[in-house]
């Protein structure tokens, strides 16, 4: 058992078992050590992130937009201490391009590196040099395929963290496979745990609809179509780059990714009136904005925390309730 960062978490009810290692079925939530009343919760902050930027003709401006928001992403993942890996592609292939392969050095980038935002900023400002005929994808799965993570990619994937693929282009992949073709590829590199939720998902930043008011290059507009279906397929945001700031799609990717990696699943039903929820010893509120949500989803009964309730990793967490007869 893989073991990620410890929360107090007292229940007034059994948890959900879950799961984690070497082809056993991941979960981003509750650990099975959690399962008596009492015990210490483990809950997985793992998360490998890959930004794919097209850097073909024209998307310099977008490079810097999203530049400029990644101070934001970065202290939002340090202040709820995640452990995470991020790395850059471009979608350049070919003898000439530079796609297929992390940027920089050092090639993946954790919270233990030294001038780590300016070292993400670098890696994310590529230009638009690159080849026009943009294929991410291609270059997402060969940096992704068996070859690769154990040579010179070694180190960067891990088989407990979630895969987050954030994506940033203004025309559709040119990689001549389909979303279905690429989903499939992530489901196997990521399998889905024992209740089928995925270990991967993918984030879109682009063209979403071909409108007038969303021109990139020469009054052309390209909608994203396979970005989208993927992002759709895991459960991922598709947001557009024809803003003058993308801040709150980057915010709102990484609310996205965060959720994920937070939401709290209960084994038993509870009765909702019934539900206390204490951060530090301090009452949280029921607030979609800062606080907590319950809902139920395919048969889950899910706490899920906003805004700056999210806990932290060290936070100790309480949570109360009475279990409904039917649970």
């Amino acid at each position: 058992m893989v073991r990620a960062f410890a929360m107090g978490l007292v229940l007034a009810a059994t948890l959900v078992q879950t799961g984690c290692g070497n082809g056993a079925a991941t979960r981003y939530d509750l650990d099975s050590t959690g399962q008596n009343f009492g015990q210490k919760i483990l809950y997985n902050n793992k998360v490998d992130i890959v930004f794919i930027v097209d850097n073909s003709t024209s998307m310099a401006q977008h490079q810097n937009r999203l530049n400029s928001q990644m101070p934001t992403l970065v202290s939002a993942l340090q202040s709820l201490k995640m452990d995470y890996h991020i790395v850059s592609i471009s979608t350049s292939m070919g003898l000439d391009g530079n796609g297929g392969q992390f940027l920089g050095s050092p090639k993946v980038l954790t919270p233990a590196t030294p001038n780590l935002q300016a070292l993400l900023q670098q890696r994310i400002a590529l230009g638009d040099t690159g080849s026009n005929n943009e294929r991410g994808l291609y270059s997402m799965e060969t940096i992704l395929s068996p070859s690769y993570l154990t040579t010179e990619g070694q180190g960067f994937l891990r088989d407990e963290a979630l895969l987050a693929v954030i994506a940033l282009s203004d025309e559709n992949d040119k990689s001549g496979k389909t979303a279905s073709y690429y989903a499939s590829f992530l489901d196997k590199l990521k399998p889905a745990d024992a209740e089928g939720r995925k270990s991967w998902i993918f984030n879109f930043i682009g063209v979403l609809e071909n409108s007038s008011a969303c021109r990139t290059f020469n009054d052309y507009s390209e909608v994203g179509t396979i970005h989208m279906q993927l992002a759709d397929i895991s459960g991922g945001n598709k947001e557009s780059l024809c803003s003058n700031s993308l801040a709150s799609a980057v915010t709102n990717i990484k609310a996205r990714i965060v959720q994920i990696l937070t939401d709290f699943y209960l084994k038993t039903k509870p009765i909702k009136t019934t539900l206390k929820i204490a951060v530090n010893g301090v009452l949280v509120q029921e607030d979609a904005n800062n606080g907590w949500t319950y809902f139920e989803e395919d048969g889950k009964y899910i706490i899920r925390f906003h805004g700056n309730s999210i806990p932290p990793a060290d936070a100790d967490i309480r949570v109360d309730f009475t279990p409904t007869e039917n649970g």
